[in-house]
């Protein structure tokens, strides 16, 4: 699936602008070429006439005429040619000239440079969402995981695990991969795997679609008691190709927010699409706190992922206290 019409509308404006000042750009390269080689403009529109003559004589069948305008129109290129000499160089008319800046090839398919800009887009949209800041797999710590047993692991073994899976789930990804359930008490790094296998899948060109449970029901509540018919939001959560859903559980639980994790769950399930959901819940508090239907896709549906260790957010601000 592509991006949503709003990211897209807001991709063909930057187009649009930049279409204008590719023009301006070509313009004023072409009035400093013409002002330093005054013959060029005069070949320049000798050419155009030659060809608009040339058109006509051959619409006529006059195929003495068309030769001898071809044969004009060469001695006019190598005079230009000659003009140039050594440094001959083409001025660019388009930032994209698969598209000529139109954002449309010529079958009417939408062109890689605006799917380009609405990448972009989608990536700034994605940082404003980040409720921590770089989130890489190469700034993921794993010191800040003990080495002491827990059961018959310990933690930093357990995130290492972690760590390992979340990166090859984002070089392999394709929209079908598998679902990822990431359990675990606050400040376990939930949320900055989520977003370091976000960026990664996002950079391979990938439509991505991350946000806190919370803000994703507020959006679908806003437009569907809009009344205005545009389903944008919805069909953007239910078809991109990589869902991720941040913090289950910390949504005011309604009847509504119920029929959409629901919906989500269940729709993205039935496509085969890949979701990604993070909680602090256990997997009874997940059964308890949603119906039997929504725990059960979830439970049955998802390769669960058990985070340890303690609260790295409270470690890193006590490092930054001891260190003044």
């Amino acid at each position: 699936m592509g991006f949503n019409s709003a990211v897209y509308q807001e991709a063909f404006e930057i187009k649009r602008r930049r279409q204008h000042n590719a023009r301006l750009r070509y313009e004023k390269a072409l009035a400093e070429l013409y002002g330093a080689n005054p013959r060029l403009e005069e070949i320049e529109r000798e050419l155009r006439g030659i060809g608009a003559r040339a058109a006509i004589a051959a619409i006529a069948g006059n195929e003495e005429v068309v030769a001898s305008l071809r044969e004009s129109a060469e001695a006019l290129k190598a005079e230009k040619d000659a003009i140039y000499g050594d440094d001959a160089f083409e001025i660019a008319e388009y930032d994209c000239e698969a598209c000529s800046d139109t954002g449309y090839l010529p079958n009417g398919q939408i062109c890689d440079c605006v799917k380009a800009i609405a990448k972009e887009i989608a990536r700034k949209k994605l940082c404003e969402e980040m409720p921590i800041g770089d989130s890489r797999f190469d700034n993921f710590d794993l010191d800040f995981y003990s080495d002491t047993a827990v059961g018959n692991t310990t933690p930093k073994k357990r995130m290492t695990q972690i760590l390992r899976v979340c990166k090859e789930f984002a070089e392999n990804f394709d929209s079908h991969s598998e679902n990822l359930l990431f359990l675990g008490g606050t400040g376990l790094g939930k949320t900055h795997l989520s977003l370091a296998i976000a960026g990664e899948v996002l950079a391979g060109n990938r439509n991505v679609i991350y946000g806190s449970i919370q803000n994703l029901v507020n959006k679908l509540s806003a437009e569907t008691f809009s009344y205005s018919g545009s389903t944008d939001v919805s069909d953007s959560i239910l078809g991109c190709e990589l869902l991720i859903i941040d913090d289950l559980g910390s949504e005011m639980s309604t009847s509504f927010s119920q029929s959409c994790i629901y919906n989500i769950i269940n729709t993205r399930m039935m496509r085969g699409l890949s979701t990604i959901i993070s909680t602090n819940l256990t997997l009874e508090e997940i059964e308890k706190q949603y119906t039997a239907r929504v725990a059960s896709r979830i439970i049955g549906n998802y390769t669960l992922l058990q985070f340890l260790g303690a609260d790295v957010r409270q470690q890193k601000a006590i490092n930054a206290i001891n260190r003044k």
